[in-house]
């Protein structure tokens, strides 16, 4: 990942350097990951894959972010990261898709234009 993170910032410039974090499908994850991604500069992880029951209790107490302290023990605030699962796992609420596939209507905030939708969205 550190190889990666090189070319961007040689290639690209320090801007362009990825601030969030992605597990895309893992099963399980572990604490040291969200400290690896912490001390590396990441501002936020999300992924969407945990326990069924977790994802019920957390969708019920709209807890599905949360700062995540991966080691405690030895890093202390330095392993914490922003983190969150997504809501309905790999797809987006209802009514916020805007892929081409998608029917919903995009959110328009501009109170000016006729179509504006944001109290509705």
């Amino acid at each position: 990942m550190s190889e990666g993170l090189k070319f961007v910032e040689e290639n690209f410039g320090k801007e362009a350097r990825p601030r969030t974090a992605w597990h895309i499908d893992p099963f399980g994850h572990s604490s040291e990951q969200a400290a690896l991604f912490a001390k590396m500069g990441y501002d936020g992880f999300f992924f969407a894959r945990i326990d069924y029951q977790d994802m019920i209790k957390r969708r019920a107490e709209k807890r599905m972010e949360m700062i995540w302290r991966g080691s405690p023990d030895n890093l202390g605030k330095e392993s914490d990261i922003f983190t969150g699962v997504l809501f309905y796992h790999y797809s987006p609420p209802p009514g916020m898709c805007f892929d081409v596939r998608c029917g919903d209507d995009p959110i328009v905030d501009n109170p000016e234009l006729f179509t504006y939708n944001l109290e509705r969205k």
